[in-house]
């Protein structure tokens, strides 16, 4: 009789040692996939529910102010000014410069000779400096910090709002461009003007995103303002809502983004360059007009 006592109360140690032993298992094949996914580190992290701000804020903390994602592309004798440059100084002494935040969620995005978007953001910089803007171009490598933080393509505007609220959290901005280049055939993205080829340009508007209106508005007075002075320069404004459409693109964390597409895959450089001659000026005419 006390041998099968011994042996039942045995029997119930095994299975509460085998439930122990699943148990544990579970728990790190849990982090293991968060360790995967997230690249929390395993030895330090302690699984909690409704913790993905703070996953979050561990990807930007180590790595998005890491200088080793400083992007070098841009040499200035890489890119020559245009000798046809139009540039329309506002000198306001009494009225503080506007600053504006140009980067690139899809910063490897290219034109017909390989130069990119992110080559045409330097340009742009250029341009608005001319036009007495203060410019910030987003140097870091957004790509590179996707890889580090296996973020996939399809979360491209998940890892660029990482910068796009750091740069808000760091300076007071008057205008924020997202700077792109569309996909689509030669003929819709070209346009001659005094028989020069130029990029034409196409607004992007999340409609499903808190600031909606206000972007729109802003958008739309810009886009205004470039066709009054060049007539179909601009191929509009897109809303884009729906099923599998991002319908925000970072739009609900300032009414001041913009999302630019400039010319295409197939368009010349140059014919960007010449785009962005025309419509720095303009831009900059926004900007002072409403300070």
């Amino acid at each position: 009789m006390a041998k099968r006592f011994k042996s039942k109360r045995k029997l119930r140690h095994n299975i509460i040692v085998k439930y122990i032993f699943l148990i544990i298992l579970c728990y790190l094949i849990i982090k293991l996939c968060l360790f995967l996914t997230f690249k929390i580190p395993i030895l330090k992290f302690v699984f909690k529910h409704n913790k993905l701000e703070e996953y979050k804020n561990y990807i930007v903390d180590s790595t998005i102010n890491n200088p080793q994602y400083m992007l070098p592309y841009f040499e200035e004798n890489n890119i020559k000014s245009n000798s046809n440059d139009i540039q329309a100084f506002y000198i306001k002494n009494e009225i503080k410069k506007p600053t504006i935040y140009i980067y690139n969620t899809h910063q490897k995005e290219a034109y017909s000779n390989g130069m990119t978007v992110l080559d045409a953001a330097y340009v742009m910089e250029e341009k608005l400096k001319n036009n007495n803007i203060d410019v910030i171009v987003e140097k870091r490598d957004i790509t590179e910090f996707m890889r580090t933080n296996n973020i996939s393509y399809s979360y491209s505007y998940y890892a660029s709002k990482f910068y796009v609220q750091d740069a808000l959290e760091k300076n007071n901005l008057d205008l924020l461009i997202d700077l792109h280049r569309d996909a689509t055939n030669k003929e819709a993205s070209t346009i001659q003007i005094n028989g020069v080829n130029y990029a034409k340009i196409l607004f992007v508007i999340g409609g499903e995103n808190e600031n909606y209106k206000e972007n729109y508005e802003l958008t739309n007075k810009i886009n205004n303002i470039i066709n009054n002075k060049y007539k179909d320069l601009s191929r509009g404004i897109i809303i884009k809502t729906g099923k599998n459409v991002n319908g925000i693109y970072n739009q609900n964390l300032s009414n001041k983004i913009i999302l630019l597409e400039l010319g295409c895959n197939n368009s010349t450089f140059e014919e960007v360059q010449n785009t962005i001659n025309l419509i720095s000026p303009l831009i900059g005419e926004y900007l002072y007009e409403t300070r």
